[in-house]
């Protein structure tokens, strides 16, 4: 029955490292850190970001007016061209540990000790978020974000 009830308390989530991220060197640091939470990587893979996909995974804020940016930036137009990292971490509360790692999406908001905090910055240029790095925010976002980014078979457990 314990094994019952550690499934229903482990999930999934994304993490993306962005463009901003990949250009800055800092693949590394932010894998060490995500290490850190004890949770378990079952996927990684380096992606080219095309349009089509962004537009998919930022679906919920087509009709705002960031839209565009949000696209431009995790396609890497605004970093070089630069790929992302997509990876797939599964324990206790990954969703939220990972988030709380991350830190509050602006970056000036954001803890000093997250990777937001640490890493980020606002683009005064671009008027552009460097905000290192996309978290899934719910078990059901995370459930739609994973699989974009994923086939089943991609995954190890």
């Amino acid at each position: 029955m314990s094994n019952k009830n550690n499934s229903k308390m482990e999930e999934q989530t994304l993490v993306l490292i962005k463009p901003d991220a990949m250009l800055k060197g800092l693949a590394g640091c932010v894998i060490t850190e995500l290490h850190s939470l004890g949770l378990k990587m079952i996927g990684l893979k380096l992606v080219n970001v095309k349009k089509e996909l962004a537009e998919q995974h930022y679906c919920e804020h087509k009709e705002k007016p960031f839209f565009e940016k949000l696209i431009k930036h995790i396609t890497g137009e605004f970093h070089n061209k630069e790929n992302v990292i997509a990876i797939v971490y599964k324990g206790e509360n990954a969703i939220k540990k990972a988030r709380e790692l991350a830190g509050a999406t602006h970056p000036e908001d954001a803890h000093p000790t997250s990777l937001r905090g640490k890493y980020g910055r606002v683009h005064s240029k671009t008027d552009c978020f460097e905000n290192v790095v996309h978290t899934s925010d719910s078990k059901e976002s995370a459930e739609r974000e994973i699989a974009l980014w994923f086939d089943k078979k991609e995954l190890v457990e």
